[in-house]
């Protein structure tokens, strides 16, 4: 198959990573900085010490305070998203709650959702897989959380009403017509008939996002227990089996963006 870049984005950076990872012209020991490809994937690693992780403060891009991290082509597309925003709308809030999250990250945040479930009346009569698909409205399971990539970043507030109205509208509506340029859409978005719920506030970066979901579904194809043996976490045994679900369902628009 011959492969060749079709979209019209104008970032010139952009389009020759996107194709170089489609074509293959980057080995996976530079894709993945070093680090095995299952241990990337499933976000067993320290972004800190990664030298292909960045800062967004040091890259010119609001957070909360806390340090975010994102990887450094993905922090520049979004420094140029920001960057263009802001001149648009210069007093609309913008920053970044969550960025990248590791395996240890993630799994303190299923956890506790987990025994909050439990210790709700509604949950207590629940079973294991039940009460994992209801975390899974909007919480990743460890080891296939988006976040572990270095490629997704999460706003200001994690409500999708805040961006029906107001400033949060404005914001919304300015990315859904422009962040497509800086090679950036939104994975979960209403209608789909599977997968999580709606994020308005979840951003990921495709360039880099499609190449490692495709090392995830490697990685599950080639031992599915990495995700699905019991004790990895709450509920792993009962619904692991679920996870190509949660990585793979997606907005259409943006698997588009990975075919062009």
């Amino acid at each position: 198959m011959t492969c060749r870049y079709r979209g019209f984005i104008p970032l010139i950076a952009w389009a020759l990573l996107s194709l170089s990872l489609r074509c293959g012209a980057l080995a996976e020991g530079d894709i993945f900085g070093g680090i095995d490809p299952g241990d990337y994937v499933t976000g067993r690693f320290d972004p800190v010490k990664h030298r292909l992780f960045v800062s967004l403060a040091d890259s010119g891009v609001p957070t909360d305070g806390r340090r975010q991290l994102l990887r450094r082509e993905a922090a520049a597309a979004l420094r140029r998203l920001y960057n263009d925003f802001r001149a648009a709308h210069p007093a609309v809030p913008f920053h970044v709650r969550s960025s990248t999250r590791t395996f240890v990250d993630q799994k303190s945040i299923w956890e506790a959702k987990w025994r909050r479930g439990a210790s709700q009346a509604a949950g207590k009569g629940m079973k294991p897989r039940e009460r994992a698909l209801e975390i899974l409205r909007y919480s990743s399971m460890p080891g296939t959380s988006r976040h572990h990539w270095g490629t997704d970043f999460d706003l200001q507030v994690l409500r999708n009403d805040y961006y029906e109205t107001g400033a949060g509208r404005v914001l919304y509506r300015w990315l859904v017509e422009n962040a497509r340029r800086y090679g950036f859409c939104q994975p979960y978005t209403r209608g789909r008939s599977r997968g999580y719920s709606e994020e308005k506030w979840h951003w990921s970066y495709m360039p880099l996002a499609g190449p490692f979901r495709a090392g995830w579904n490697r990685l599950y194809r080639r031992d599915p227990s990495v995700f699905t043996r019991e004790g990895l976490f709450s509920g792993s045994g009962a619904a692991g089996d679920l996870a190509p679900v949660y990585v793979n369902e997606i907005n259409g628009e943006c698997e588009k963006m990975l075919r062009e």
